[in-house]
């Protein structure tokens, strides 16, 4: 009953695609006045990802000792293999609860940063970057098949300044897929620099890249890319999951009170 609801909680979020990243020109969110008031979004995001990651360890470290109970099991389902199941269950419910006000705030983030749309004089490139991106991301499912191998030229390495520069005549040249490896090579000569790092999404580093170098010496550039979902559908979403575990839990603690009353009858299930 509770691990269906847990069940439907991660299925739904595995459906989910990639969220929206933000880019913005600083001067502008100034200008807005948006930038303090996103300061403190971004604190209270950080806030929640911290509890989250909390959570989540707790719940981690219980199911750890509940693994190392159920293995030493010798077949009998007794009451404290019932009340550790329990509060697995409720360490769960904790967690996927935090994750609900984490994207919560994720959503409130996006929806300050996306009214800078009204403002005048904006420089919309969400719907190049867009297409930039699908493209890209084409071209990297290609390059991990190996199908293509790219030779890097050994000019566009002497600086940073002229990988960027090779990069930038790459992408609009539309060659995708040696961009990709390009970058991937550029990050193994400046390891955590502009590049990133060989965890970092190849596809999103070079978004960054192309968008910083086409507002350079421009102000009021704005774009989101990513997901066009509908954020509060999605957030209602998991509300009503959540809700759903809540209910769970609450008809399991229920049975095991009856169960008390009535020591005979083992009513107490979880569907672990």
């Amino acid at each position: 009953m509770v691990a269906v609801c847990i069940s439907n909680i991660l299925l739904f979020e595995r459906s989910k695609n990639p969220f929206e990243i933000s880019l913005s020109d600083v001067n502008k969110l100034l200008s807005c006045g948006l930038l303090e008031t996103l300061k403190f979004s971004v604190l209270e995001l950080q806030e929640h990802l911290d509890t989250y990651n909390v959570k989540r360890e707790a719940a981690e470290q219980w199911l750890e000792d509940c693994k190392r109970t159920f293995g030493t099991d010798d077949g009998i389902h007794g009451t404290n293999t019932d009340a550790q199941e329990l509060e697995l269950c409720r360490r769960l419910y904790k967690l996927h609860f935090q994750l609900l006000l984490l994207f919560q705030a994720y959503c409130k983030l996006i929806s300050q940063v996306k009214t800078i749309k009204k403002e005048a004089e904006v420089i919309n490139m969400s719907e190049e970057l867009a297409v930039l991106e699908s493209c890209l991301k084409e071209a990297e499912a290609a390059s991990d098949s190996g199908i293509e191998e790219i030779e890097i030229a050994e000019a566009s390495q002497a600086s940073t300044e002229t990988a960027i520069h090779s990069l930038i005549e790459t992408l609009r040249n539309k060659e995708f897929v040696s961009a990709v490896a390009q970058v991937k090579a550029f990050r193994s000569i400046w390891p955590h620099d502009i590049f990133g790092s060989s965890e970092d999404d190849p596809v999103q580093t070079l978004l960054h890249i192309y968008f910083r170098h086409q507002t350079l010496g421009q102000t009021g550039s704005f774009a989101v890319v990513g997901s066009n979902q509908d954020m509060s559908e999605a957030s209602s979403k998991l509300m009503e999951l959540n809700l759903e575990i809540r209910e769970s839990l609450r008809m399991v603690q229920s049975y095991q009170l009856l169960g008390k009353i009535k020591p005979g009858i083992n009513l107490v299930s979880t569907g672990f």
